[in-house]
């Protein structure tokens, strides 16, 4: 099989695409022939070695990636996502053949294709994880930033469907884009939402400041736990933690989510996807097709 291995880490020029003998299936594992896997921000920090702690006991080569879409061995397409430091770096996606648990994925809608199916679980399950820590209710009011990314995107979308009132933030220029997803009003990155004015923030774009945008008794939730803040004035501060949940990848793979694709590349072609993610600019994913 085919695999993007991490020598060390460093640059993209650790990034090399090797082939590695299929390994012996773990009992109860499952085989996919990948077809898509997404290139996620948390896949070029842990190449560069900023998630080292994550994963203390990693050494030697590795193969990134969380996201994938693809084929079991009895021809069913199935999209979902690896639990990549709770597995300690030795399960990725940028290969060729996964051994997956079966809790890691769930069937893929005929009408859902695979580049587009990478494109969402790790960030739409990370949305309907942080909507339910917070637990508002229908008609309550929820800030999001990070509304032009993936998992702020989602859940705008996860909201709104719920019945909350979302105000969410754009970056610039993406606001017509992510008034599209159902936001009730969008700011951009230069505005400053009011003080106290929202029952809960989502914070996906690593703001802590944004908590003083939640009344008091209200709810925060961050997506990584450096954007968690100091809990002040009642406020409930929370980190989600995502793990793979079968229901939930099923109803998300199902739910005509808007998504974006920045573009696909072959799998060897790992490095230059790191390159275009780390220069900044992309709307939506980048996906590596095998």
């Amino acid at each position: 099989m085919r695999v993007v291995e991490v020598q060390g880490y460093g640059g993209v020029d650790q990034l090399r695409v090797v082939d590695r003998p299929e390994p012996s299936p773990e009992h109860g594992r499952v085989r996919v022939r990948v077809a898509a896997a997404a290139v996620n921000p948390v896949d070029t920090a842990t190449r560069a070695g900023w998630t080292a702690a994550l994963a203390p006991g990693l050494t030697g080569q590795f193969v990134l990636g969380w996201d994938f879409a693809g084929v079991t061995d009895d021809g069913q397409a199935v999209a979902g996502f690896v639990p990549w430091f709770e597995q300690g770096g030795s399960v990725g996606t940028y290969t060729s053949v996964l051994f997956a648990d079966p809790t890691w994925f769930a069937p893929l809608p005929e009408h859902v294709d695979p580049v587009t199916a990478a494109t969402l679980p790790l960030n739409a399950v990370t949305a309907v994880q942080a909507l339910r820590l917070a637990g508002l209710t229908a008609g309550q009011s929820l800030l999001v930033t990070g509304a032009s990314g993936g998992v702020g995107g989602f859940a705008v979308q996860l909201a709104v469907a719920a019945g909350l009132e979302v105000t969410a933030v754009a970056s610039t220029g993406d606001e017509a884009h992510v008034a599209g997803l159902g936001a009730k009003t969008v700011l951009s990155r230069t505005d400053t939402p009011a003080a106290g004015a929202f029952d809960g923030v989502l914070n996906a774009a690593s703001v802590p400041e944004a908590i003083a945008a939640v009344r008091d008794g209200g709810v925060f939730v961050a997506v990584t736990d450096f954007s968690a803040p100091a809990a002040e004035r009642g406020v409930r501060v929370d980190t989600v933690h995502v793990t793979p949940d079968r229901q939930q990848l099923a109803e998300v793979l199902g739910a005509g989510l808007i998504t974006r694709v920045a573009g696909t590349l072959p799998l060897e072609e790992a490095a230059e996807a790191h390159r275009r993610l780390e220069a900044g600019g992309l709307r939506g994913k980048l996906v590596l097709t095998v």
